[in-house]
């Protein structure tokens, strides 16, 4: 086993909101807890429907149906489901949300979660692994929501889906304790799977790209009857790539079905099922620093693996729901997802820090990684929504009760080799040998060997009650009540232990408050005011034992406007977050954790996404954040998760006439202040990148783009937060073309 099994880096991996793995892309080798790696198919696709609820003037029978189609200039959308579990405008919300949509993600090429979440308004994405990243917000980590019911899966490091499996990423940002529970206080990513549409759709991409990057997908939506009551959509890919570090292999399968049943003209079913396949050749987690305790400038394709590394995951997903109308004002919901993913891998890691001046390390054969083991979730989502008048008044009602599971296996074999290679170049790391038949076991004779069972659930009751007091004010009054409960204990290869009390929290109150008044038909005002605790279970502590909970809440105010009858929205935020017990490196331990003393995070923020003139569709951000501790007791705290200037933005023009009709041009910045790592000698300054897309409608059915990311080639980290590794470069300039069909 390494000698590094239960060094991980600080904070904790969101899970049904608790902290029980590594955070940010920990490596799983260095933890006993492992960590392995929309209805549109396009400008012609079904459409989804969801429901806008009323004005204050409105009758209660009368709901008003907003369709969001993915046309050109859909780069916002005018409702969202996921503060309410009913449509409501992205102006009626009292939260900052950003919207990923689908027309939004083909023009930008983004194929997996971390390509969307690096060009959401506010959030650093910090890389893992060759198959998965965490995401934060204003300095804490997001937790992820699948169709509005919290999911623990999403935001591990496991292997996540790709992306052609979704309609949109929507993404709530600051705390959201209230639908949630335990949560990260970042916010929540909510996937919204694909459904099928009522029209026959079929769509396709293939694509070609820098480092042998080649991709096929497909999207097909049919009505299976005649009345269209019962429909099905299947979104299918295959992806071979390599990576723009040395010796790395990607290859990638996905199949995704949903099948949509009208039972009653009442009643709704939908059950979807999605299966992935990674198989990864000497996978990637970052460089380590240098003897110096910089960073490795000599070099982006450095990959500290090697050729006979591997890490394979196989990851299904099943999600169920019935939806019911009660009357014309109600519907209730019922919903479950199960997930469960299988991995194994191997790999030799760092034994030493790479020499400043030669570029030259140390392996042993005692420093090998090698793990296998299974991460299952179960979610639970059972809610009715509905309206009615009081006072001339038409008032919003929510209540439900949620449950979300977790559960983590991981086996560590006896390693039995001792070889030791000295002077190996972090540039040529394919000199490592593999490891020799037999010296790695994991049965349960082996001395060595020994594996973990790490479970925790919660449970929670929650309501939120949108009320209208008098015209064009409304005010939300919301909380919830949770349980959460967390054990551990040894399990297979080590002999089985009784199972140990990691955390266990009765009664947990999380309030939240709100209200939002319409200046103009266009424009609102809001204020909120939110709560989240976040347990962080473990033994994290040098002298054993978990940390406390971390606990906090938020405050935020601002204004939101809506324009062209919901294609362009803007919003600008103040925000004011304070926390207790964030978990951080214990300064004198290597692996181990302290908790903060206050912590205190202020800044604001703006965004526009939409069509602000025909054919000129634009996506906008920009988001300042200060971080304050009380009594701050590590140098890698703060910047390394909250820088404190963010800029994103993306315009895109479509030609609409001429002898060049159909041509369009995009172009988008990526800007951020200084970065801070592990030590202050590994600081990524300020940067910039560029990218761009060139794109041509061929005919109705046909249109080609080239895409360009870091036109200037510029050689940054997006990452630098560990020692022996965790440290990642970002890619060089490449490019992507991709021809896309429509029927």
């Amino acid at each position: 086993m390494s000698r590094f099994s239960k060094a991980f880096p600080p904070v904790g991996i969101v899970l049904c909101g608790c902290l029980i793995a590594p955070p940010a892309g920990a490596v799983p080798h260095r933890t006993r807890h492992p960590a392995p790696p929309v209805a549109t198919t396009g400008r012609h696709a079904p459409h989804a429907t969801t429901k806008a609820q009323p004005g204050p003037d409105a009758t209660v029978h009368a709901p008003e149906t907003i369709e969001v189609r993915a046309n050109r200039g859909s780069y916002t959308v005018p409702a969202t489901d996921m503060w309410a579990k009913s449509g409501a405008a992205l102006k009626d919300v009292p939260h900052s949300i950003s919207v990923i949509t689908q027309e939004r993600m083909q023009d930008s090429n983004m194929l997996t979660m971390t390509d969307a979440m690096r060009q959401v308004n506010g959030i650093r994405v910090l890389p893992g692994s060759s198959a998965s990243s965490n995401f934060y917000s204003r300095g804490y980590q997001l937790t992820t929501s699948l169709d509005g019911t919290p999911n623990a899966a999403g935001t591990l490091n496991n292997a996540t889906f790709d992306l052609s499996m979704y309609d949109r990423i929507e993404v709530l940002r600051g705390a959201a304790g209230l639908l949630q529970g335990a949560g990260g206080a970042g916010g929540v990513v909510n996937e919204v799977t694909k459904k099928p549409g009522r029209d026959f759709a079929l769509s396709g991409a293939a694509g070609i790209g820098s480092f042998d990057h080649y991709r096929a997908d497909i999207d097909l939506s049919t009505p299976l009857n005649r009345s269209g009551t019962l429909r099905f959509r299947t979104a299918d890919l295959f992806e071979d790539n390599r990576y723009f570090y040395q010796y790395s292999h990607s290859r990638k399968w996905q199949a995704y079905g949903a099948l949509e049943w009208d039972i009653t003209p009442t009643t709704t079913f939908l059950v979807s099922h999605a299966a992935q396949q990674q198989d990864i050749t000497a996978p990637y987690f970052g460089l380590p620093v240098t003897t110096d305790r910089t960073l490795w400038y000599g070099g982006r394709s450095a990959n500290p693996s090697q050729p006979w590394g591997y890490s394979n995951y196989m990851t299904q997903q099943t999600a169920v729901s019935l939806s019911q109308k009660i009357g014309r004002d109600w519907t209730l919901t019922a919903r479950g997802t199960f997930y469960d993913q299988s991995y194994d891998m191997l790999y030799n890691e760092p034994w030493t820090t790479i020499d400043a001046k030669s570029g030259l390390l140390t392996y042993e054969d005692q420093g090998i990684s090698a793990q296998k083991g299974t991460n299952s979730s179960r979610s639970a989502d059972i809610y009715a929504t509905g309206a009615f008048r009081l006072f001339h008044h038409t008032h919003h009602l929510l209540v439900g009760f949620n449950y979300n599971s977790y559960d983590q296996y991981v086996a560590y074999p006896d390693i039995t080799g001792s070889g030791v290679y000295d002077n190996v170049s972090i540039n040529n790391t394919a000199t490592v040998p593999a490891p020799a038949p037999g010296s790695i076991s994991y049965a349960r004779s082996s001395g060595g060997a020994e594996g973990s069972d790490d479970d925790a659930w919660q449970w929670g009751f929650y309501g939120q009650l949108r009320l209208q007091p008098v015209r064009n004010l409304s005010l939300v009054l919301g909380g919830r009540i949770s349980r959460f409960y967390e054990h551990e204990r040894d399990a297979a290869p080590s002999p089985r232990g009784a199972w140990a009390t990691q955390s266990d929290i009765h009664a947990q109150l999380t309030p939240y408050l709100g209200t939002v008044y319409q200046i103009t038909p266009n424009l609102s005002w809001y204020a909120s005011y939110a709560s989240i605790f976040t347990p962080s279970v473990g033994d994290m502590r040098y002298r054993g034992g978990g940390l406390a909970p971390q606990l906090g809440n938020q405050v935020e105010t601002g204004f939101k406007g809506e324009y062209f009858h919901g294609r362009l929205n803007v919003s600008t935020a103040l925000f004011r977050m304070e926390s207790v017990n964030q978990p951080l490196s214990d300064p004198e331990h290597v692996g181990f954790y302290i908790t903060t003393g206050p912590i205190r995070r202020q800044g604001w923020e703006a965004q526009m996404d939409g069509e602000i003139l025909p054919s000129l569709s634009v996506s906008i951000g920009y988001t300042y954040l200060d971080t304050k501790l009380s009594n701050p007791s590590s140098a890698d705290f703060g910047g390394a998760y909250s820088p404190h200037h963010m800029f994103k933005s993306w315009v895109h023009y479509t030609l609409p006439a001429g002898r060049l009709k159909g041509l369009s041009l995009g172009a988008g910045i990526d800007a951020s202040s200084n970065l801070r790592g592990g030590y202050p000698t590994t600081v990524q300054g300020g940067y910039m990148t560029i990218d761009s897309v060139m794109g041509y409608v061929i005919n109705r059915h046909l249109r080609v783009q080239i895409n360009a990311n870091n036109l200037t080639n510029r050689y940054y980290y997006e990452r630098a937060s560990g020692v022996w590794q965790l440290n990642f470069p970002a890619a060089p300039r490449n490019f992507m073309a991709t021809l896309r069909a429509t029927y």
